[in-house]
């Protein structure tokens, strides 16, 4: 039984693809279920920041800019969610949180990249696939 289902988002449209089919399974769901929806910025090295520019804030504010869209289709679906916005590998981040969290699914969109780009550099998605501890639902 689905109790709580973690959705990543970012602005691709695979990702709205598997908020999509998220919303589907909840509101079907004779119980409720809680979602929680995840946005990992990437880590970023960089030796020296510009001057006058705090790192930290500018990339939660694009995370905040990018999570509002979706906080207003949750809200119009009256579906019980918590978001989360956190910085480092996507990967390790959305499998931690689902740990953390005892989700007991994993929706995320596949970045729809053709096999030998994702040989080369990977996916989230095809990494999230070998690392969860639940199982994962991937959207195109």
């Amino acid at each position: 039984m689905l109790k709580r289902i973690l959705v990543a988002v970012d602005e691709s449209d695979h990702a709205s693809k598997a908020l999509e089919q998220a919303l589907m399974l909840a509101e079907q769901m004779k119980h409720s279920v809680n979602l929680t929806i995840v946005h990992v910025n990437p880590s970023i090295s960089i030796n020296e920041p510009a001057l006058g520019v705090d790192l930290e804030e500018r990339v939660a504010e694009e995370g905040k800019h990018m999570i509002e869209p979706v906080i207003e289709q949750l809200d119009s679906r009256g579906v019980s969610y918590e978001t989360m916005l956190v910085a480092g590998d996507p990967v390790t981040e959305i499998c931690r949180i689902a740990r953390e969290q005892q989700v007991d699914l994993i929706a995320i969109g596949t970045g729809g990249k053709r096999l030998l780009a994702e040989i080369v550099v990977g996916s989230v998605s095809h990494g999230v696939l070998k690392h969860a501890e639940c199982p994962v639902l991937t959207v195109k």
